[in-house]
């Protein structure tokens, strides 16, 4: 929608300078200007979903390692097995993630 409303809003201002019409061409930037703030708005959130995930996974791969040494030492060998799934789990959510940015950049 919002390259729509760029798009409209650059031909408001193309025409408006091209008749003289100064209001719809300071119409027509504003309407640009606002769609590509937007964008920037929506690009930055996403971005911004995709480093708290990855941050997360990483939380994850860590509390793994450390339930896998832990139970290493006690002898504890579920413990170390549920950490080495767990760290499993999260490189397996990074990878997933990771090709989601690389779809996502490649539809854009």
């Amino acid at each position: 929608m919002d390259n729509v409303n760029r798009a409209s809003g650059a031909a408001k201002e193309t025409v408006g300078k091209a008749v003289g019409n100064e209001s719809m061409q300071a119409e027509g930037q504003a309407q640009n200007a606002q769609a590509r703030a937007r964008q920037t708005a929506e690009h930055a959130t996403e971005q911004a979903k995709a480093a708290m995930k990855q941050a997360g996974d990483k939380i994850k791969d860590f509390g793994g390692e450390v339930k896998q040494k832990v139970g290493e030492v006690f002898g504890n060998q579920r413990m170390a097995n549920s950490g080495r799934v767990d760290q499993a789990k999260a490189s397996a959510n990074e990878a997933a993630h990771s090709v989601q940015k690389d779809m996502h950049g490649n539809l854009k």
